[in-house]
Formats: C-alpha cells, sequence, structure tokens
C-alpha cells in the first residue's frame, strides 16, 4: 500500500483527481467518522476538527488525506456511486433476457439512491449547492453523470445485439434514471413514507415495461413531427 501522503501529493490541487482505494483502513476510518458528523451536524455545521474527533485521529492526520470538508464529502459520494456502477454493470451483464435485467437495475438503484443516508446528503447537498456550487458540480457528474454513463454502456451492448433500438444510448440512460427515479426521489425528499416492497416491484414492472415500449426492437416508433 502506498504511503497516504504521496496519494495526496498525486491528486490535483482542486480535489478531482482519481478516487482513493477504497481498501486503505485510515481512509475508510476518517470517512466513516466525516459520515457520522455530516449526519448529526449537516455539511456547514460539522468541523474539521470535530470530523477528526469523531475517527479518532489527529487534525494533522486528517489533512494527510483530505484538504477540506468538500473532499471530503466528494469521497463518500464518489464511494457509494461508485458501488452503484458497479453493481449496474454487475446486474446488465447481458447473460439473462433484458427486462429481467432492466428490473433487477431498476430495483438495486431504487435500493441504493432511497436508503435514509443517501437521501440525507441529498438534502445537505441542495441545501449547500448555491454556497458551494463546484462540489455541487462534482456530485452531479460523480453520481447522476456517470450513472448514465454507466447504462448508456449497457444499452450499446443490447442494441449490438438487438434486444434494444435506440439511436442514444446516453440520452436513453438518462430517460431511464428519471423513469425509475424521480417521482420516488421527489417522495423520500419530502420525507413520505416509502413504498412497500410489493409496491417497489409493481413500479419497476410498470417502469420497465414503459421503457421497453419505447425502446424495444418492436416497439411501434413514433411519427416523426411535420
Amino acid at each position: 500500500m502506498s504511503d497516504p501522503s504521496s496519494q495526496r501529493a498525486s491528486r490535483d490541487p482542486g480535489g478531482c483527481g482519481p478516487p482513493e482505494p477504497e481498501d486503505n483502513p485510515k481512509r475508510r476510518q476518517i470517512l466513516d467518522g466525516a459520515r457520522r458528523m455530516f449526519l448529526a451536524q449537516g455539511f456547514e455545521g460539522a468541523s474539521m476538527q470535530d470530523v477528526a474527533r469523531a475517527a479518532g485521529v489527529s487534525k494533522g492526520t486528517l489533512y494527510v488525506y483530505f484538504d477540506s470538508k468538500e473532499a471530503m464529502f466528494e469521497a463518500l459520494v464518489l464511494t457509494e456511486c461508485g458501488r452503484l456502477q458497479r453493481t449496474i454493470r454487475q446486474l446488465g451483464a447481458g447473460v439473462e433476457g433484458v427486462e429481467h435485467e432492466l428490473r433487477q437495475i431498476a430495483r438495486s438503484m431504487i435500493d441504493t439512491l432511497l436508503q435514509d443516508e443517501v437521501m440525507a446528503a441529498m438534502r445537505m447537498m441542495i441545501g449547500a449547492g448555491e454556497k458551494f456550487p463546484d462540489l455541487a458540480r462534482k456530485i452531479y457528474e460523480a453520481g447522476p453523470m456517470r450513472s448514465i454513463e454507466t447504462l448508456a454502456e449497457y444499452f450499446a451492448l443490447r442494441v449490438t445485439r438487438g434486444d434494444l433500438a435506440m439511436q442514444d444510448c446516453r440520452e436513453a440512460g438518462a430517460e431511464f434514471v428519471d423513469l425509475v427515479l424521480a417521482g420516488l426521489q421527489r417522495r423520500a425528499l419530502l420525507m413520505m413514507p416509502p413504498l412497500s416492497d410489493a409496491g417497489t416491484d409493481a413500479f419497476v414492472r410498470r417502469r420497465v415495461a414503459r421503457f421497453l415500449a419505447v425502446y424495444a426492437p418492436n416497439a411501434t416508433a413514433p411519427e416523426p413531427r411535420q
């Protein structure tokens, strides 16, 4: 394992270089402390000293790994988004029927992104986004945009196999994310009770069917506008 100070030096000054390895125990320890502090005190309320205390490390050690609260928050988001994107790739391996895999992907997205901690982080970012626009942009790029790109890769595979028919896989990825998440995220953000497991499964079936009604090879293409 490389020395953490050399890892820090290898990142660009803006803190948006390659994400740090997830298997670094000290880094995980710090991020666990940061997560607890952000959830307890909010993004702006938590200080670097608070995070160091919660993580059980010195402030000097904290700065070896992270330059700022923004860098820690971004790392937390990158970690969770990276897990989701790996899950999408695993579920979208193209070994089962496209409808089945799309349902699995949709359910995984819902289960991951509607967790209480994730929704709390989203509320924090909505509240802090105006004051920290660069951080908000990085999180958008790390989360929704990378997930859309991951879905686009899967759709492209299915197009080459003749399972889907679409001209712009990236646009279709964005549509899939909105179709699956938009309404449920709005409910969660406004503290409405979540759907039951059975209700979520039914919701996923309807949304995937709606998606395939447009993008299945035998779907009726909309008439061009005059």
